[in-house]
């Protein structure tokens, strides 16, 4: 079989296609205990994981991170579990900064809306937050 010029030029059309496809996406995806993150928690950091905390997280889990905001109060009184105290010992989807980076970007299923495709957030939005949920409690 010989291969004409739309042919090869069809497989590298695909063959680039299938590259720029997987930029998108981190290898360390896979397995979020491996991802690291590139953010320092500074205070500048800190402050605008807060911001973004105060507009996007606190409905849930309450202004102080404790799990007490009016959403997870309104999924307790109808037999649904409360949203996780932020400040406790205890980390309930991961302890590690990548797995908390994914659990908020990706959500946790019905239970929790992940952040991923809102406007205006994107990861370094998401490390800001990480940055911020780790200041609410004491060592995790």
């Amino acid at each position: 079989m010989r291969w004409g010029f739309s042919e090869i030029l069809l497989f590298f059309a695909m063959t680039g296609l299938l590259a720029a496809c997987s930029l998108g996406h981190s290898s360390a995806s896979a397995n979020p205990k491996t991802i690291k993150n590139p953010v320092a928690a500074t205070p500048e950091s800190l402050a605008t994981g807060k911001r973004l905390y105060d507009r996007l997280c606190a409905d849930c889990h309450g202004a102080t991170g404790r799990g007490d905001g009016e959403k997870s109060k309104k999924l307790a009184a109808a037999g649904e579990p409360r949203a996780p105290d932020l400040t406790d010992e205890k980390w309930d989807h991961g302890s590690t900064d990548g797995e908390i980076f994914v659990a908020i970007r990706d959500g946790l299923g019905s239970t929790m809306t992940g952040l991923n495709g809102k406007p205006g957030i994107g990861p370094e939005e998401i490390w800001h937050l990480v940055n911020y949920v780790r200041s609410l409690g004491g060592k995790k």
